[in-house]
Formats: structure tokens, sequence, C-alpha cells
């Protein structure tokens, strides 16, 4: 689902071609949000925003994530690392009353995105919004 919300978006602003890191990045973050959250409640969302395409998901676990050191043959503990490997724009967290958001960022540069845009008829209306989060990247303790 969280794949199909990617896809759908990316071609609607003309940047499909981001689609497989895209995807890649928001199952990662969606299967662990689903993984350890409380509930049965998460929410996600993609951004176009100044600096490129923002990946977030929200959960209501309030611990944070931690990056794994998987062994060779481990099934499980790779995630974060691959979100840190195809997030060109950074990746990191953000604690909340209620739970926390994590977000991961595909860079590309604001001249690009508005041509992709207006290329397939879904013009930016205005500035982009700027959207800026604490750099606090997820490690083990």
């Amino acid at each position: 689902m969280t794949r199909d919300l990617v896809q759908s978006s990316l071609i609607t602003w003309g940047l499909n071609a981001y689609s497989s890191d895209a995807c890649q990045i928001m199952s990662e973050l969606a299967s662990n949000a689903a993984r350890f959250c409380l509930s049965a409640k998460m929410r996600a969302w993609i951004s176009r925003i100044d600096v490129g395409i923002e990946l977030c998901v929200w959960d209501d676990h309030p611990g944070r994530p931690v990056l794994q050191s998987p062994g060779q043959f481990s099934q499980h503990g790779r995630g974060l690392i691959l979100v840190q490997a195809f997030a060109t724009g950074g990746c990191g967290w953000a604690e909340l009353a209620a739970g926390k958001i994590v977000w991961a960022r595909i860079a590309i540069d604001e001249r690009s995105m508005r041509a992709a845009a207006s290329s397939a008829g879904c013009p930016i209306v205005g500035d982009l919004p700027r959207v800026d989060r604490p750099h606090r990247l997820a490690t083990s303790s």
C-alpha cells in the first residue's frame, strides 16, 4: 500500500525516475513501523520539498530506531542500513508526544523537480515548502 502511494505520487509529479529508490526507502520505513508499533496505527506520507522528496512514517512506538549490525546470514536488521544508503538527502527521526516520525530524503535539485512536474502537467504552484528536521541518525547503543 505504501509503495502504491509512493509510485502514484512520483508519477503525478513527473519524478517516476526515483520510484525504485523511494519505494525501497518507504518499504523499509513502513515495515519497521508495522513491526514495532504498539497499536495497529501508523501513518505514511510523501512530500515534494525544496531539497527533493521526503518520505515519512509515523508510529506510536516510543523507542528510537536502532541501526543494527546484522550478521552475514541474518534475515533481519538491514532496513535502516538500506534507508541510509538510498537516502541521498539524509535521514533521521524525531520524537513526538505520541510516538515518533522516521524520515528519509532523496535529494533532487529544485530546477529538475519543477521541470519534471511541469512536463507531467502537475506544475508546482508557489514555493515548495521548506522542511527542516533534526539530523539525529539512528545508531545502536
